[in-house]
């Protein structure tokens, strides 16, 4: 059985009982990096409910309710896309283009790689930037020319990536760093950081 299929089943994390094990970790790293977010803040109704001649209930209203809500951006954790969700995402994208055309939309597969390519697009939005030092390093061995000697800000990974001329996916391993728990990442440390107003 694949593991976006196993996520399905309720778990508790720091006194919230979470519907899923992807919901928990979402909730898990997203505190870890210091980010703070509401779990199932409201209910949108997609579809008003309505009476019908042709059954004798009526027929209830078409809901959904976010995952997390970080600012501006809306999370929703699906290990395993149902026939019903599908449906009901298309509602909501016009729901939103509709009504909340500022808000951005991501749907997660993972609480790790998924989740920070999303973030990683609106640190600046969100009130933080990425620190980068660089590894100190023996004076001898050769500087190349995109390497920093002093902490510097970027709006987000894929950019200090770029001017850096970094090559490869470290978003995996980039978080590790980010949370405290993986020190360098090709050769520097990353660090998410409060933008200071």
């Amino acid at each position: 059985m694949s593991e976006r299929i196993q996520n399905v089943q309720p778990k508790e994390w720091n006194g919230i009982k979470y519907r899923s094990t992807l919901e928990a970790d979402t909730a898990k790293t997203l505190t870890t990096l210091g980010i703070p977010f509401e779990y199932e803040p409201r209910k949108i109704i997609l579809q008003e409910g309505f009476r019908s001649p042709y059954q004798k209930d009526k027929v209830r209203a078409l809901t959904y309710t976010p995952d997390f809500i970080i600012g501006p951006v809306m999370l929703e954790c699906k290990g395993f896309e149902t026939p019903e969700w599908k449906i009901k995402k298309k509602l909501l994208f016009k729901y939103l283009m509709e009504n909340e055309p500022n808000t951005i939309f991501y749907q997660i597969h993972d609480a790790r790689k998924s989740l920070l390519e999303a973030l990683d697009h609106h640190w600046t939005y969100l009130g933080y930037y990425i620190e980068v030092l660089p590894k100190p390093t023996r004076k001898h061995l050769p500087v190349s020319c995109n390497s920093i000697t002093a902490p510097a800000k970027f709006d987000s990974i894929q950019q200090a990536m770029q001017e850096l001329g970094l090559q490869g996916k470290p978003i995996g391993s980039t978080l590790k760093s980010l949370t405290g728990s993986n020190q360098w990442v090709y050769g520097y440390n990353w660090k998410l950081k409060r933008i200071k107003l």
